[in-house]
């Protein structure tokens, strides 16, 4: 599913993300809600951080690999069926389906 770059750089009320990436979370073929957005990849384990507010950068999990940014977020919501992280200019960089989820 192609995801319009003007609705990844929209960041509410009038304002617009710059260059960046942003989690999109599919519930089906034609269902979707856009979610966080990090200036990095690695910017995105903040939002897995186990305590808020955040004391100290240890608080924050280590990035692993985009497969792992992928798997944590389809833990987080029980009714969606895939995940993606696309650039704010409309790429798509990684996705994951429920199906291919990896346990740990």
């Amino acid at each position: 599913m192609n995801i319009l770059s003007e609705k990844l750089i929209d960041a509410g009320d009038g304002r617009k993300y710059g260059e960046g990436y942003r989690i999109v979370y599919f519930e089906n073929d034609n269902k979707y809600f856009i979610g966080a957005y990090a200036k990095t990849i690695e910017g995105f384990m903040i939002g897995f951080a186990e305590c808020d507010p955040i004391i100290d950068e240890d608080d924050i999990p280590p990035f692993i690999s985009i497969d792992d940014i992928l798997n944590r977020c389809l833990n987080l919501y029980n009714d969606i069926n895939s995940v993606a992280i696309y650039k704010t200019n409309g790429t798509c960089i990684g996705k994951k389906d429920r199906k291919n989820l990896t346990k740990k």
